[in-house]
């Protein structure tokens, strides 16, 4: 068989030096095939929602090379200099017996192993190894690993996409996006360290949403685009509602530009770790990033993960984006329904519902509105703790980093008369914290001028001067920039369709009529379908 051949990537040599990238390998397959893709390890939690006893991992992804067993790939590096060499081995199914994943440096006719390790399960296995430049020639190796079966047939295999690295981080600043998931513009009063973290940096009083729920605002965010024009979310509504069951027909963002490919492209490690059923790969969200997990939805689930992979990254410039669920309804738990309405609300945000029903669904005494505004602030404490323990741990380990905070959406505690969010284009609900924030760059200051929060990304492409496809950002002083804000595509059967929002802070609407929803059609595996159809998803 011809080797196929990969490009992959590679960084710029050590900071403070004007020397030769290092070389770009290639790599091919000496036995079996191989082909580049995505490969996921996913349990059975893929889809579903978080308890208190789920486990801190749901799933964990990786742009990678995938092969049959037994492989044998070949990687040429024929730079002399000193590497880092990174990758992670799975099996994308348990195997029915142990297999051996090696990597082994060819000098020749020499042959040394480097590594070599037993996997009998389907979980990633990370692998780093500094190499001197003495030999130019890596073998990745995969079969059973009893002798008597080493040329048997077995299941698919995946690495990790290897990149060579030099061994000193380069002249580039480290980058942590926080995402947090339904907070509030007011909940900032409840989150002393996020407040103060702020402040040092560069605020948007009047940031907005492009929509009122996850998926569409996501999407936005790490495309730079609106949903009018990516098309990820939900499809139409029914002509008309009648308490049914909502053919919601969502819909994944297409293979557009992401801001990740951006930062990968430059040199890059990148990682998105999330606690959301709406930000898994089915979303296609995850787009240029090298590896994304979903966690479970407690404040400190992603604590080790984002810092195992963050310290083995120290050597690259780094890109990290962490999505954080609190204070999502259920603020505490799955039994907060019953404790605070008396009843299980879940099936009445699965049904076409007008504005009016909920609002009636939603009509509760002032004692239950006050016990759920002490509980999402509840929420909003915890994690405000947590961010400080993280982003403190983080620093750690780099010398130059850039942190950003953003917001979904906010959440509607009954400032007009209903409960939740994905109804709603109230200021409660699109109206978010949005901040960036670089010590000894960018000096403290807020402002008031209405802006899109889904440009954040592409404005830190512009910011570190990383060349890009993505849309100028609004949020600098590019000329070029789409001034309109807007917010649009709900959730929920909605009142309208949408918010423009104008410089003096006034708004017009947007009706239904003039929204497309013009997406990609969902492609997951037919056992994932099944368990997110339990939560309203289509398959149609």
């Amino acid at each position: 068989m011809k080797p196929c051949t990969l490009i992959l990537l590679c960084l710029l040599a050590s900071c403070g030096k004007d020397v030769a990238p290092i070389a770009t390998p290639t790599v091919g397959a000496e036995v079996g095939v191989m082909r580049y893709g995505a490969s996921e390890m996913a349990s059975q939690l893929y889809g579903g929602e978080s308890t208190s006893e789920s486990p801190d991992l749901f799933s964990m992804g990786r742009q990678a090379i995938i092969c049959d067993t037994p492989s044998r790939l070949l990687i040429k590096q024929d730079d002399p200099r000193e590497v880092v060499f990174t990758t992670a081995v799975r099996s994308t199914t348990t195997p029915n017996q142990a297999l051996t994943f090696s990597v082994v440096q060819r000098n020749g006719q020499d042959l040394e192993v480097l590594s070599s390790i037993a996997v009998n399960d389907n979980t990633w296995h990370p692998i780093q190894l500094t190499l001197d430049g003495s030999g130019n020639e890596l073998l990745l190796h995969a079969s059973y690993a009893m002798p008597s079966a080493a040329t048997d047939a077995g299941p698919e295999i995946a690495w990790a996409t290897p990149t060579f690295s030099s061994t000193q981080h380069p002249q580039q600043s480290d980058v942590i996006v926080i995402s947090i998931d339904t907070m509030r513009s007011s909940a900032l009063s409840q989150a002393p360290f996020l407040s103060k973290l702020i402040s040092q940096g560069r605020q948007y009083t009047n940031a907005y949403s492009p929509s009122n729920w996850t998926l569409p605002a996501f999407a936005s965010l790490v495309s730079g685009l609106t949903p009018q024009q990516h098309g990820a979310g939900r499809g139409a509504f029914a002509k008309i509602a009648g308490g049914q069951s909502d053919k919601r027909d969502f819909m994944s963002l297409g293979e557009v530009p992401t801001f990740a490919q951006a930062f990968s492209d430059a040199g890059y490690a990148t990682a998105f770790i999330h606690q959301n059923p709406f930000l898994e790969s089915w979303t296609n969200i995850q787009q240029g990033f090298e590896m994304y997990a979903r966690t479970a939805d407690r404040v400190d689930s992603s604590q080790q993960l984002a810092n195992d992979w963050w310290t083995s990254n120290s050597h690259r410039s780094r890109l990290l984006m962490l999505h954080f669920m609190e204070p999502h309804w259920p603020y505490s738990g799955a039994d907060d329904a019953q404790k605070f309405f008396g009843k299980d609300i879940s099936d009445f945000f699965v049904n076409d519902n007008t504005p009016q029903q909920r609002r009636d669904f939603f009509a509760v005494d002032e004692s239950v509105i006050d016990a759920v505004h002490s509980a999402y602030n509840d929420q909003i404490r915890a994690l405000d703790k947590q961010l400080e323990i993280i982003i403190n741990q983080l620093s750690k380990t780099s010398s130059d980093f850039i942190v950003v905070i953003h917001v979904d959406h906010g959440e509607e505690l009954w400032d007009q008369g209903s409960f939740e969010h994905g109804h709603s284009f109230a200021d409660c609900v699109i109206k978010v914290p949005l901040a960036i924030i670089h010590p000894g760059n960018i000096d403290a200051q807020q402002i008031s001028t209405p802006v899109a929060a889904h440009h954040i990304g592409n404005f830190l492409l512009e910011y570190l001067n990383i060349e890009n496809s993505l849309p100028p950002s609004a949020l600098g002083s590019n000329p070029a920039a789409e001034q309109t804000v807007t917010s649009t595509h709900p959730l929920y059967r909605c009142e309208i369709g949408g918010k423009t929002i104008h410089a003096d802070g006034s708004y017009s609407v947007i009706k239904h009529e003039q929204l497309e929803y013009n997406g990609q059609q969902i492609e997951v595996p037919v056992d994932v379908m099944a368990t997110l159809r339990q939560l309203g998803y289509s398959d149609d």
